[in-house]
């Protein structure tokens, strides 16, 4: 162990000996099981290091105070929530670090049915911020990885199905409590949902990574639970014509809740859980829609919109008639990432992984994308499903390779490039929704530019400027002709 985070350790162990009413529910760990499993996220990426420490922290004093010690000392810390990122931002890539393990913060602090907000602390799992507002008639929309923590929900600026109407986590968040790496503790702004006051800290925060401070409380913006809601799915004979139909939804500016898309490929994975021979689907790439409003009217315009835009290509289209059928053509959607492996289970004697990437484009470009990324799969041998959150231009490939076979990594890695910078000649993103991490470092400044770039590294040495947040994300901190 450096002597570094060895003082470090031995400074928290005399806090929480010396001030248990406040710092005794601190602590460190260093066992072999939990250092092995934060060790890891669910990225594909294998460059992360096993942490020195996992220091379990159950309040904001106690993440000052943590910060505040590795500050001084310079050891780079890590948050670590529920590790479901997948650009392997809850990972060290320095081992002589700890992970400050935010898991145990999962209280929802207040619940303002009035103002349709909420204040949550940074352990609470979206799905069960959804149970628990439940009663209340409310919802939190952004729903990425079943999982995922909102602290972790901040740091991507994630989204999931329901960006389509509400938008991406910076557009539903109103305001932070954040703790900076030299353990001070600010708040971005009030509760009011407009405000004119100064920078916007709130989405500074938002996306970036941990690398700017540690998110210890976020205020929420909630939505009313639609009254009234139908699921459609219509089924193409090709990717290419699914994306026109989608094309010409969103120009129709009817307001779906969701609109998704499914590949042929996909569905056969999906096939391969269901038994029932009556309840698999036919494996033709398939757009998913739920339709929802305040009134059963709403939701028929919206159908009625749905199925104009289908137009005669469609070759099957089912409206589901009550909720059970409705949550069956939605398992095609939430099923997607794990049964992906499925499609090469008769290969015997491999460990298999999914290399999952996004990227985002203009509407009008996602048609040919989305044919340009099949070509590319298919050139590179591999095997993977294409889903995506088709309403705003943003789609996965959820790549299955052989876990024990660098060259198959590599020829995946290679398409994910390409993807990514084919998006950016669309004038697209290099990722809609997983952020940066340490995968797409090299495509950060294709996308933004180097004025921009430097912006961010002079914005990261103001607010970090021993560098000990979250390290060797995003961006490295010094250019590449530095380097």
């Amino acid at each position: 162990m450096s002597a570094a985070v060895e003082q470090l350790l031995t400074a928290l162990a005399a806090h929480v000996q010396t001030k248990s009413a406040e710092f005794g529910s601190l602590r460190i760990r260093t066992d072999n099981a939990t250092l092995r499993r934060h060790s890891r996220d669910k990225s594909y990426h294998h460059e992360s290091q096993r942490p020195r420490a996992v220091v379990a922290v159950a309040s904001e004093a106690h993440i000052s105070l943590v910060l505040s010690l590795a500050n001084a000392l310079k050891v780079p810390v890590v948050a670590y929530a529920a590790g479901t990122s997948l650009e392997a931002q809850a990972t060290l890539i320095d081992h002589n670090g700890i992970i400050l393990d935010v898991s145990e913060m999962d209280n929802v602090v207040a619940v303002h049915e009035e103002d349709l907000d909420c204040v949550v602390e940074p352990g609470v799992g979206w799905g069960e911020l959804r149970e628990h507002l439940k009663p209340t008639g409310l919802f939190f929309p952004p729903d990425p990885g079943a999982a995922a923590c909102i602290g972790g929900m901040c740091g991507t600026n994630c989204s999931g199905t329901l960006a389509f109407r509400y938008g991406t986590m910076k557009d539903n968040v109103l305001s932070l409590r954040v703790v900076l790496a030299d353990g001070t503790v600010i708040k971005t702004r009030n509760r009011a949902v407009k405000s004119s006051a100064g920078y916007d800290l709130t989405r500074l925060f938002i996306g970036s990574e941990g690398t700017l401070g540690i998110v210890t409380q976020a205020t929420l913006r909630l939505r009313r639970i639609p009254t009234h809601s139908s699921v459609v799915i219509a089924q193409f004979p090709t990717l290419s014509a699914s994306a026109i139909v989608v094309q010409r939804l969103v120009q129709s500016g009817a307001p779906f809740l969701r609109l998704e898309i499914i590949d042929d490929l996909c569905i056969k994975a999906v096939n391969t859980e269901i038994e029932d021979p009556a309840r698999k689907f036919a494996e033709l790439t398939t757009i998913m829609a739920e339709c929802a409003g305040g009134s059963h009217d709403a939701v028929s315009e919206q159908l009625a919109s749905f199925k104009q835009a289908c137009g005669d290509g469609v070759m099957n289209l089912t409206v589901a008639t009550n909720e059970e059928e409705a949550e069956h053509l939605w398992s095609l959607r939430k099923r997607a990432y794990f049964s992906a492996t499925a499609l090469r289970q008769h290969e015997v004697d491999k460990k298999f992984t999914v290399v999952v990437t996004d990227v985002a484009v203009p509407i009008s470009r996602l048609v040919d994308i989305l044919v340009a990324t099949k070509k590319m799969i298919a050139e590179a041998q591999l095997v993977s499903p294409i889903v995506a959150h088709a309403g705003d231009g943003n789609f996965h490939c959820l790549m299955v390779v052989d876990d024990n076979d660098p060259a198959e990594i590599e020829r995946a890695t290679t398409v994910r490039d390409k993807m990514a910078l084919l998006a950016l000649q669309m004038e697209g993103t290099c990722t809609g929704e997983h952020g940066i991490g340490i995968g797409k470092i090299h495509l950060l400044e294709k996308e933004l530019g180097h004025g921009a770039m430097q912006l961010m590294r002079t914005l990261k040495k103001a607010l970090d400027p021993n560098n000990i947040l979250n390290p060797g994300k995003v961006f490295h901190l010094e250019s590449p002709s530095k380097l």
